[in-house]
């Protein structure tokens, strides 16, 4: 289970991070939403495969603390 959000299946890991950590996959795009270089993997029900933070729905919002600029036009 995710132990962000207690509540989805928790089949990211990254393997950059210290620790044990399993994520779903939104919960470890926000955590990592300030370490856009970090190496995750998922689950796939026999072993864990290399993915991507990008193929996760990781978008790097440069400023703002990595969030998106207030300003932005949709």
């Amino acid at each position: 289970i995710c132990e962000q959000c207690c509540q989805a299946e928790g089949s990211i890991w990254c393997m950059s991070c210290t620790g044990v950590h399993a994520w779903c996959g939104p919960c470890a795009v926000k955590v990592h939403r300030n370490l856009p270089f970090h190496k995750v993997q998922r689950w796939n029900g026999t072993h864990y495969q290399a993915t991507s933070l990008m193929e996760l729905g990781f978008l790097w919002h440069v400023g703002h603390g990595g969030v998106p600029c207030p300003q932005a036009q949709e």
